[in-house]
């Protein structure tokens, strides 16, 4: 049995590890955020420095000659260097809530897709026991045709039941098939790859939390707004390097001075970059100021966005969880009664066959609302972990 739970497919955790290992998609976030925490490592770094040559020659009571070599460093100043590391720091942040967030996405999908995996597959099985009443039924009704106490017309019914029951497991096959190669494409599997039965759903919680802790979950865990928030810090600290262009660095050169007959000498140098054109600076202001705006709306709009998404995910929750009581303490045992009495009154030739079949539709439909009921249920639950940055 231990060994059937850790086989893929059998239980969502197995397709959940499974996933995280084989997601092209994940793995491409991952190094997207390798790119960006590599970038950061030589933000703040000092460009290179540059090598000037400079040779002089002319006569002056005989041909003379000077060469300068000088190297040559620009320093940014007034926390410039700062400024741009700060902001690569807070690029791999972007980066890691990015990686996160796909991954979130990507255990979403997967959640619900072995939901309707589980559903679909039960289904069939519930289909199996139709089919199995159903032939029941056959008999039932030809012993009583066989004994005078029935028609021809009744077999037909049964006949056509038994019909319409090898047709809807052709449908169940189809839909469970499309499941299995969706699961499969999610992990970067072949689409016909077998996949294990599923065993179980995972449990609901056992009380419903309020909307309110949601969102506060939601905004320390979520890595949509925990990405928003990052790239909203640099817009910020671009607005602010933007605005330290007016401000001039310092260039700082030395170097040997080499002259024809004489002793070797040495330079130095001190330059300040002007910044001459404003238009220039006053269109980067404006870009940044317009960048950081942009990065504010659109956390803003996450944030909206969450809080409705949660409001939404939590209210299909609960309603699903209602129904799924009633129908598996209440309406389900009321139609298996009923089935089982129908039968066994036609079976003794007490009962009409109209009533045994409308009691086997109550109870096939019954049994299919209550598999429809627990897949609505998980979508919501996954779509609530997925907001909230984690299990419920």
């Amino acid at each position: 049995m231990q060994d059937d739970v850790g086989a893929l497919g059998a239980t969502v955790d197995s397709l959940l590890a499974a996933g995280r290992a084989l997601s092209p998609q994940l793995r491409a976030a991952a190094l997207e955020t390798q790119t960006a925490a590599a970038k950061a490592e030589t933000a703040g770094a000092l460009d290179d420095p540059v090598l000037s040559e400079n040779y002089q020659n002319y006569r002056s009571g005989g041909l003379f000659s000077m060469h300068f070599l000088t190297v040559t460093q620009t320093f940014p100043l007034w926390g410039k260097r700062d400024l741009r590391h700060r902001a690569a720091l807070a690029e791999v942040d972007a980066a890691r809530g990015r990686e996160r967030a796909a991954q979130d996405e990507l255990d979403e999908q997967i959640k619900v897709a072995y939901a309707r995996y589980y559903a679909f597959t039960r289904a069939i099985a519930v289909n199996k026991d139709i089919t199995a009443l159903v032939r029941q039924m056959r008999d039932a009704a030809a012993t009583r045709y066989g004994q005078g106490g029935g028609d021809q017309a009744g077999l037909i019914q049964i006949l056509t039941e038994g019909t319409s029951a090898a047709t809807e497991a052709a449908r169940l096959e189809a839909e469970r098939a499309s499941v299995i190669a969706r699961l499969n494409a999610l992990l970067a599997r072949p689409v016909s790859a077998p996949l294990a039965e599923p065993l179980r759903l995972r449990p609901l919680p056992r009380m419903t939390p309020t909307i309110e802790a949601l969102l506060e979950r939601a905004r320390s865990a979520n890595p949509t707004l925990f990405a928003s928030d990052a790239e909203v810090r640099v817009a910020q600290t671009q607005r602010r390097l933007a605005d330290k262009a007016w401000y001039p660095d310092l260039s700082l050169g030395a170097g040997p001075i080499v002259q024809t007959n004489a002793p070797t000498g040495f330079s130095a140098t001190v330059s300040l970059s002007i910044p001459l054109h404003w238009s220039v600076k006053q269109a980067g202001e404006r870009e940044a100021a317009a960048r950081l705006g942009a990065a504010e709306q659109r956390r803003d709009a996450a944030v909206a966005g969450i809080q409705g998404a949660l409001g939404e995910a939590l209210a299909r929750l609960e309603a699903a969880r209602r129904i799924d009581d009633l129908l598996r303490h209440q309406t389900l045992a009321q139609a298996q009664a009923g089935y089982r009495s129908a039968l066994v009154g036609y079976s003794q030739g007490r009962g009409d066959l109209s009533v045994a079949l409308a009691a086997e539709h109550r109870l096939h439909d019954t049994t299919l609302e209550l598999l429809r009921t627990e897949t609505e249920a998980q979508t919501a639950l996954a779509a609530i972990e997925r907001l909230i940055g984690g299990d419920l």
